[in-house]
């Protein structure tokens, strides 16, 4: 893996000052980070494991898109925007469920193949001649790795596969693709700007004071490291630590001996990151995914599930009790410290930050937003409904900030 120094990401010195204050009170930029970000990236859906059986659906909304994502009678997992051809309802109405042999619209009741493929039009007669195959559900974007199932409502860049691809060697040992739920999928949601939870997500400068249990477990060991392609990786490891809490002692103690990743991962706490708020984060034990994501105007989600092999073992079963319990005070304590930062960006004495080479993993982000949406280079914010256009042309004139 090739990662990125701090030299390389703070080539031009004004991102040590991290982003203006406007872009993290602004409705038109969170609209633009929707539409030119989210939109066009890809978004976590479910794991396979999720849709066992043909009919089985996930379905997934970001801004005025609607998908559902569907197992189909062949075994193949295909994604389709949930909207009926006939009059735009939701072809289903629930976050998740089965729907048997076909999609059925609530609406009036046209009926679609788990292949997205027209199958009936109730009173057809009443229409005039039409063919079925340019009515059917319209495709998705669609990704399987890993077991895990990613789609992408617009934008041609690369695969989740060529996104990954310096990573994928060491997710491989981890065999993700065999894994199955181990608690239910959670939300949080915060009225405060999504860039706002990632700027705490993306830097390890905040854990021997933000997270002392944390801390005491994988010490100053704890590294940022991004990654040349875009990607940033995090990781600690609590080998051979003199723990000092005994919940940590009883984590590390209870954890089986006999693993199925080799020794140099058995002791490692991993996050992997990608832009612009998908994280996988890899314990010895189990691995969890989460995703960040703005929905309006201060209004954002982050949300996650669990994943483990499956293992009966009673020492197993109570390392992930406590890996949880480890995680969940650390979540607490994120949330916290999130709402007090985002608080202090909406306040007049806010101007800008100060980065520092513990914080690489929040830089390389910014660079990577800079990059994308150079509007955010500037000191002020644009005047009111032209901030699109101002973005357009900067983008034109190729005026972007360094990249990390």
């Amino acid at each position: 893996m090739k990662f990125v120094t701090a030299e390389e990401i703070f080539r031009d010195p004004a991102t040590r000052r991290g982003l203006p204050a406007w872009t993290y009170n602004n409705d038109e930029l969170t609209q633009l980070e929707m539409e030119q970000l989210f939109l066009r990236n890809w978004m976590f859906v479910a794991h396979v494991c999720d849709l066992p059986k043909a009919g089985d659906y996930q379905c997934f909304e970001m801004a005025d898109e609607r998908a559902v994502v569907v197992r189909d009678q062949q075994g193949e997992i295909r994604a389709f925007h949930n909207m009926c051809r006939h009059r735009a309802s939701r072809v289903v109405a629930e976050e998740k469920g089965h729907c048997g042999h076909s999609f059925i619209c609530p609406f009036h009741g046209w009926s679609y193949n788990l292949d997205g493929s027209l199958k009936n039009i109730p009173k057809s007669s009443a229409f005039p001649q039409i063919e079925k195959s340019d009515f059917g559900l319209k495709p998705l974007d669609c990704e399987v790795w890993h077991g895990m199932i990613f789609i992408r409502f617009g934008g041609d860049g690369a695969s989740i596969a060529e996104l990954f691809a310096e990573a994928a060697e060491e997710i491989g040992l981890y065999q993700i693709e065999d894994m199955q739920p181990l608690d239910e999928p959670y939300q949080y949601r915060f009225d405060l700007d999504w860039k706002a939870v990632l700027d705490i997500d993306n830097e390890g400068y905040h854990v021997p004071v933000g997270h002392p249990e944390l801390f005491d477990l994988v010490g100053a060991t704890y590294t940022d490291q991004p990654l040349a392609g875009g990607l940033t990786r995090a990781f600690g490891s609590f080998k051979e630590r003199k723990l000092k809490l005994e919940r940590n002692r009883d984590y590390v103690e209870t954890l089986p001996a006999e693993s199925y990743l080799p020794e140099s991962h058995q002791h490692l706490w991993i996050y992997w990151g990608m832009f612009p708020g998908f994280v996988l984060t890899l314990f010895p034990d189990q691995i969890e995914i989460y995703q960040i994501y703005p929905t309006g105007n201060q209004k954002s989600v982050m949300a996650g599930v669990t994943y483990a092999l499956p293992d009966k073992r009673a020492s197993m079963q109570k390392a992930r009790e406590l890996n949880r319990d480890i995680n969940m005070d650390v979540g607490d304590e994120d949330i916290r410290l999130i709402r007090w930062a985002a608080e202090g960006m909406r306040s007049s004495a806010f101007d800008a930050v100060m980065l520092s080479d513990l914080e690489l993993g929040l830089a390389s982000f910014q660079n990577q937003l800079r990059e994308l949406l150079p509007v955010v280079t500037q000191p002020q914010a644009p005047e009111k409904g032209s901030l699109k256009a101002v973005n357009d042309r900067l983008r034109a004139k190729g005026k972007v900030s360094a990249v990390g």
